[in-house]
């Protein structure tokens, strides 16, 4: 199906491997050695310790296949030829190696002589003051095809200060058909006629402060090139979206919405095939809808695509049908696909149909505003009421413009681009300044010793030497009685926090001399451990020779934990079925903590099934069988890999026997520390089981001495309430029972004389009744009165007063209830319960909903509640 795309690739990384590079596999979408970065955004992100210098190179010149994700010009995919969110870039870099020379020569023999692209067809661009790479571009292409651009173009930086230096283009002229017909159309015109392939960045420059470059002294090569445009040059295509990466997605999309690709739905299809394709790699690595950050971007990607899908006039869920067409054309090149289909489909499912709410109730709050302002003679709505329904309710913003002109308004635009950029501006400086002050710091220690060898996974006490010590921020040669500071040391014993698993505890000692306990272990960047210690005794100093001892109870705790969520994760799956897939764990000495993708709340009697069976699996007594292996041997015998973790060539395998010895029960990926036998767990007991989020549930559990404590607990309790209702244990559920039967019938007792209360105030109810521009409306605020009374009052009204838009609402202790009733004559004329009651509880910060003629809500804000009740008019829409 996309034989092309694949020879390509192929044959890209083949051609460099000749030359020396080493391949290096493609990063994860989320940076795993930048966390100032939401996204992988260009090949050379993973590489950006080794441009700098920060890292003791095991290479020098390496080529790479590189996921990557941007939203920069999100606005424009769909309607030119070459933008898209998620793409690969096909890379070839060297740290102090090959320069320039070898850059262009190699690149231009590839798209020559390998891709056999057009010569008479190929313009290059360079920097005008490169006189170097303009030499070197004359030895293969004529120099009237040879263009100097400015600083602008053609010259790259990492930032206001550091490593830069010029750029060379290669674009492919596509035909004068494709430009934009001015005069003045050349190579570097913004229209479509001339397309960038290839991009090669020369970093000879270190820009000083008062802005002089001064020469590196390593020079590094940064090649990127698309592999979509280069399909796209390569096959004669004039459009990203005709290639074979691209075709069989259109043609699904085609299928399921039972519309064809015509010309008025061109920019939909392309929409809609680019977002679900990034979609699909983003959840791959590990980034799932939310409200923030990575998980906020996933979300937007998802409900851009679904709004295409409705302007298509397709009102249901079809994006997660897809999946399987975009793992079908990915999984060659991207194997983990298959395994996490099902668990992908899911969560886009759920998020689709969350959407399709949002935008049912998203249209009654916005037909909400447009009455507003319509009864203000107002006829341009503010941005900041169009941003807050895109942003807090996720309402598109194009969507609101589209239904205000057709009411014939307009939107503050300025206003509305003022909110987004003060937004997006809050959420980039907030994750940008909680990442950058701590990777700087560490970096530049990183720089000095590099990765801490861990040697702890059998090992309880060592030695190992003092290479930094730090306090306050601030490197010292010291630390003494009474400091906390941290302490990185030549290799380590203890756990680092990592993969959902806390630290490890412990001493670090000098005997008779020195002692500190180490709170905590964590790796900021890099493998480098540092320890978190607190000076007991003594003064400890660079280069001392110390004692690591391992808190033993404490690591035999957490490993219990860690193995049980092996356990957990294999009796889920079989359970409820192999969509079940982990998406976070904490593991810790007190708890563990899984989180996985479900879409339903677990039974109790599933709970306590689940719960017997991992007691079972503990009793059983199997061996955990500790590997390291190819990863391709560990994927064929089986062995789960997790969502958005980046695995090397060689991974470490942990295995849970059979209880019978034949066979093995559970393979995962894994770094963590782990018990020899199940039974070393002891017992495990479930605490919780809830929802975290859209489409993830969670469950708590205790093991070993942490769970027997539990237990113990749960029994003082029981004995307690035996105490106090003065009856055996066994008979306890009896007699609460007969306690809840007579407190339902005092509570009934209680309606009862409620109501009758209520019920002679129906005349008096009636009587406030009012007719708006011929709608007669009632609305009632009581209370202390729960939704049964309510629901029974409305239906008195209803009968007493035959036509009416009814709501009553009830403000009780902390909360709020409400109903709504229409009559069937207004119900005719287009008014409908349940769109009042969810605008309703949309402005009182509740949630309502129902059926046209009745429906019922309630919130836990009473601030805005006497208002709206007042006001019911507001929400009556025809």
């Amino acid at each position: 199906m996309n034989d092309l795309s694949l020879n390509i690739r192929r044959c890209f990384l083949n051609f460099f491997k000749d030359k020396g590079c080493i391949v290096i596999p493609s990063d994860s979408l989320i940076p795993t050695k930048d966390e100032t970065l939401l996204f992988t955004s260009a090949g050379m992100v993973q590489f950006k310790q080794h441009f700098l210098g920060q890292n003791k190179d095991l290479f020098t010149r390496v080529t790479s296949c590189q996921k990557c994700f941007r939203t920069s010009d999100i606005d424009k995919i769909g309607f030119t030829i070459r933008h898209l969110t998620f793409f690969e870039m096909l890379g070839n870099f060297s740290f102090g190696d090959y320069f320039k020379e070898e850059a262009i020569c190699w690149t231009w023999k590839f798209l020559t002589q390998e891709m056999l692209l057009p010569i008479d067809r190929l313009y290059v661009t360079v920097h005008k003051d490169d006189n170097e790479a303009i030499s070197l571009w004359q030895k293969v292409i004529s120099s009237s095809k040879i263009i100097k651009m400015g600083d602008e173009t053609n010259f790259w930086h990492m930032g206001d200060t550091g490593p830069c230096g010029p750029c060379s283009e290669i674009l492919i002229d596509l035909g004068i058909e494709m430009g934009c017909g001015k005069v003045m159309c050349g190579p570097g015109c913004e229209c479509d006629r001339y397309l960038e392939i290839s991009n090669l960045v020369f970093t000879q420059f270190d820009k000083q402060s008062d802005g002089t470059l001064k020469n590196l002294p390593r020079k590094n090569i940064d090649t990127g090139m698309g592999l979509e445009r280069l399909v796209l040059a390569v096959n004669g295509k004039k459009n990203v979206f005709d290639t074979d990466l691209f075709v069989p997605i259109i043609k699904n999309i085609e299928e399921i919405l039972k519309i064809r690709n015509e010309k008025s739905n061109i920019s939909k299809f392309r929409v809609i095939a680019d977002h679900s394709r990034a979609a699909v790699f983003l959840i791959l690595d590990g980034v799932l809808p939310s409200n923030i950050g990575r998980g906020y971007v996933l979300r937007r990607i998802l409900r851009r695509a679904l709004r295409q899908g409705r302007l298509c006039g397709y009102k249901k869920p079809f994006i997660n049908k897809l999946v399987p067409m975009i793992i079908e054309i990915m999984m060659p090149v991207y194997p983990d696909l298959l395994s996490k289909l099902n668990s992908i489909q899911s969560i886009i499912e759920v998020e689709e149909k969350k959407f399709l709410e949002t935008l049912d109730s998203g249209s009654v709050m916005l037909s909400n505003i447009i009455n507003f302002y319509k009864s203000r003679d107002l006829s341009v709505i503010s941005g900041k009421d169009v941003f807050k329904l895109y942003d807090t309710y996720g309402f598109p913003h194009s969507l609101t413009r589209e239904i205000a002109h057709k009411n014939g308004m307009t939107i503050n635009e300025t206003e509305f681009k003022i909110e987004q950029e003060t937004t997006q501006e809050k959420s980039r400086s907030s994750w940008v300044e909680s990442k950058e002050k701590d990777a700087t710091f560490y970096s530049v220690l990183y720089k000095k010793v590099a990765d801490t060898m861990f040697v702890g996974y059998d090992n309880y006490v060592s030695k190992s030497q003092v290479l930094i010590l730090i306090k306050d921020d601030k490197e010292v040669n010291e630390l003494i009685v009474g400091d906390e500071g941290e302490v990185i040391l030549s290799q380590s014993i203890f756990y680092a926090q990592s993969g959902g698993q806390s630290s490890d505890r412990g001493k670090i000692v000098i005997e008779n001399i020195f002692e500190s306990s180490v709170e905590s272990v964590f790796k900021p960047v890099g493998n480098l451990f540092v320890h978190k210690v607190k000076v007991l005794k003594g003064t400890i100093k660079v280069n001392d020779e110390v004692s690591m001892i391992i808190d033993v109870e404490y690591r035999k705790q957490i490993a219990q934990h860690h193995t049980t969520t092996h356990l957990l994760h294999k009796v889920l799956r079989e359970t409820f079925g192999t969509h079940i897939a982990q998406a976070g764990s904490l593991i810790s000495y007190n708890c563990l903590r899984f989180d996985f993708v479900s879409f339903f709340a677990i039974k109790k009697e599933d709970l306590i099934k689940i719960e017997n069976k991992i007691n079972m699996l503990i009793r059983a007594n199997s061996e955990v069988i500790v590997k390291t292996m190819e990863i391709t041997q560990a994927r064929k015998l089986g062995a789960i890999a997790l969502f958005g973790e980046k695995y090397k060539d060689f991974v470490r395998t942990i295995s849970i026997k059979n209880s019978d010895d034949n066979g093995i029960y559970s393979m995962e990926l894994c770094g963590g520390t782990h018990v020899k036998r199940t039974g070393d767990i002891g017992i495990f007991k479930i605490i919780s089981e809830s929802s975290v989020a859209s489409g993830i549930r969670r469950i708590e559990g205790v093991t070993g001495k942490i769970a027997e404590d539990c237990i113990l607990k749960e029994e003082f309790i029981i004995e307690k309430i035996s105490q106090i209702l003065s009856v055996p244990k066994k008979d306890i559920t009896n007699k609460i029972q007969k306690y809840i039967t007579d407190y339902n019938k005092l509570k009934d007792d209680l309606n009862l004389l409620k109501n009758n209360l209520l019920l002679s105030d129906i005349d008096s109810y009636a009587k406030k009744i009012k007719t708006v521009n011929g709608i007669n409306f009632l609305s009632i605020l009581v209370k202390n009165t729960d939704i049964k009374i309510l629901r029974y009052i409305s239906s008195q009204l209803k009968l007493k007063l035959k036509s009416v838009v009814l709501l009553i609402s009830s403000e009780n202790e902390n909360k709020s209830c409400f109903v709504v009733y229409v009559t069937s004559d207004y119900i005719e004329k287009g008014i409908n319960a349940n769109k009042i009651a969810k605008a309703f509880a949309a402005d009182i910060n509740g949630s309502g909903g129902g059926k046209f003629d009745f429906a019922e809500g309630g919130s836990k804000d009473l601030s805005n509640l006497s208002y709206a009740v007042e006001n019911l008019q507001k929400y009556i829409i025809i």
